[in-house]
Formats: structure tokens, C-alpha cells, sequence
């Protein structure tokens, strides 16, 4: 992908902050100066790796209205990197490359629909490629152990109905996609999490013998916004 603006999702203003603790998997505490700050953490996953006390923070402004907390945790610092903590952002970092062009994978695709109904659920997209329309899921990736990003990092029920639903509809005749997107530069792969959820991996072996497409990418992600980097392998070995 290019390094240009093109395909950014950017962010706005953004508060530095630092870690100090995650009371629940929606609240974190940190700290400014001598100020102490609540923030809603939108990442349910585990985040052990991640935050640890005293590590960076920024943190978006909340939109005005009835919550606890002012602020959401945007990015945590990994090292020399940045990671993105907003999972639902992974649909718009998708849906901005695409209409930027060319993804690797995916060149000349269109985004169709969003949140298309299919059977008593919805899917992320409906994207048309080389005459498909494949109803497409997208999952976030936070996680990375020694260059593999890991999904999921927490059981997740959810993901792996979508994965077994994109699989019947596969073997139905129809097209489907799951698209990891890895939301931090230093992934080099993508792979189920076994240890943290077996279903899920069963669950994504099937839908790839099934016929639905699997591609995943990391991305660029700084204080700035984010993007899709580049194309990276999907490992279920």
C-alpha cells in the first residue's frame, strides 16, 4: 500500500496519557500529569501484552451523551509502534483502502452494501470482485507474539458463528470472505488463537475447505489515523 493520505482513517485530536490499570475489560484507568482519567476501553480482548502499567496511551474524546467516561482509549505503544484499541475501526480502514485502491487481493473490488441481513444475522460488507458478491466479515487483530498476530484474544461466541455462517453459505454455492485485519505494522502473519479459542480455529479451517476466501493485512498506525500496510500470509497450519 502507499504512504500516502490516500486510504487513511484518521483519528483527530488525541490525548497523550498513560496506563494505570483495567478494572474491567471496558474501563481503563490512566494517567496526565497529576490528573487521573476514566476511559472506555471498545477492545474486549485480554490485552495482557499490551498494557502494562506506565505504558503510552492516547486517548480520543467521546462523543457528548450519557457514559461514565470521557474519553476512549485510541492507541497503547508497543515498543517502537503504535496499536489500535477501537476493533470496529477495521471496517473503515478496509472500506478506505478499497475505495483508494488497489489492495493486494482485492484490486477492482467495490463495497456494495454495508451491514447486509443474511438468514436472522448481518455481515460486515457485501463487496463485488471479478464478478462475485461475497458477503464479508471482518475481524481486528490486536494481538502479535513474535511477528504472528493471534485472533482471537478472548473466546469469541460471535466470531465463530460468522465464520461457521460464511462457511454454510460457501457450500451453498455462494461467496464468502473473512479478512483479518491486523491493526499494528509489526504482524507478518495471521492465525487462529488455539489456545485461547479451539472452536474458533476448527471453525476457520472448515470455512477455508469450504470455499471462503481468507486474506489478512497488517496496517500503519500512528497518532494520526490508520491504514492498510500491506498483505500478509493466513496460517492455519
Amino acid at each position: 500500500m502507499g504512504r500516502s493520505d490516500a486510504g487513511l482513517v484518521a483519528f483527530g485530536p488525541l490525548l497523550p496519557a498513560t496506563f494505570v490499570a483495567r478494572p474491567n475489560r471496558f474501563l481503563i484507568v490512566a494517567r496526565r500529569g497529576a490528573q487521573r482519567i476514566l476511559a472506555a476501553c471498545r477492545d474486549p480482548g485480554r490485552l495482557e501484552a499490551l498494557l502494562r502499567p506506565g505504558v503510552e496511551l492516547r486517548l480520543m474524546p467521546a462523543r457528548p451523551g450519557r457514559r461514565r467516561t470521557g474519553f476512549d482509549v485510541a492507541l497503547v505503544r508497543c515498543g517502537r509502534t503504535w496499536t489500535s484499541l477501537i476493533p470496529v475501526l477495521a471496517n473503515r480502514i478496509l472500506e478506505a483502502a478499497i475505495a483508494a485502491g488497489p489492495v493486494p487481493g482485492l484490486r477492482g473490488a467495490r463495497v456494495l452494501a454495508r451491514e447486509p441481513p443474511h438468514g436472522k444475522g448481518r455481515f460486515d460488507f457485501r463487496i463485488a470482485h471479478r464478478g462475485r458478491r461475497m458477503l464479508t466479515e471482518v475481524k481486528s487483530v490486536g494481538l502479535v507474539v513474535e511477528g504472528r498476530a493471534l485472533f482471537p484474544d478472548a473466546p469469541t461466541v460471535r466470531g465463530t458463528r460468522h465464520v461457521r455462517a460464511l462457511a454454510r453459505h460457501a457450500r451453498r454455492g455462494g461467496s464468502g470472505l473473512l479478512v483479518f485485519v491486523a491493526q499494528r505494522p509489526d504482524a507478518a502473519s495471521v492465525a487462529p488463537c488455539r489456545a485461547i479459542d479451539p472452536d474458533f480455529a476448527r471453525a476457520l479451517t472448515e470455512a477455508r475447505r469450504s470455499g471462503v476466501r481468507l486474506l489478512a493485512f497488517n496496517c500503519d498506525v500512528s497518532p494520526a489515523g490508520c491504514r492498510l500496510r500491506e498483505r500478509i500470509p493466513v496460517v492455519l497450519t
